[in-house]
């Protein structure tokens, strides 16, 4: 079965760039798109995704808050955010960030997907995290 995406992103080009760079690394997969927490909510409670790509700043609900409700429907998708505020990566950890993803290496957004096992097979048992990470253009939650 291909991977499923969501993306979550008020901004249009940010949104072209990470469709375009995960559908270069997976070819076959579906790409959805969300422009709010809300309605990546609601998409959450409908479909079935290998991961979820996030912005931080966003209108009405920042992604910082997205993940926690994801967290706390107990969805259990693995979450990369999307920051230019260096600051922010203890916050997103703790909310159930999986990957911190720093804005200027967006572009690697489908080679960190890939190398770092973010759309692994589909599994009935939860998905472990690593103590080691292959790819050095972000970090795991540990």
């Amino acid at each position: 079965m291909p991977e499923h995406f969501l993306i979550v992103d008020d901004d249009a080009d940010s949104t072209f760039l990470a469709r375009r760079n995960l559908l270069q690394a997976f070819p076959q997969a579906k790409v959805d798109h969300a422009p709010n927490g809300q309605a990546a909510l609601e998409m959450l409670q409908q479909h079935e995704f290998t991961a979820v790509i996030t912005d931080y700043r966003m209108p009405w609900m920042d992604g910082l808050t997205l993940v926690k409700r994801i967290r706390e429907m107990g969805i259990q998708v693995p979450i990369v955010m999307r920051t230019a505020m260096e600051d922010l990566e203890p916050q997103a950890r703790a909310a159930g960030v999986d990957y911190v993803l720093p804005w200027f290496r967006w572009r690697k957004l489908a080679t960190s997907s890939r190398n770092s096992s973010i759309a692994p097979p589909r599994a009935a048992s939860p998905r472990r995290k690593s103590d080691h990470d292959p790819d050095p253009t972000h970090s795991h939650r540990r």
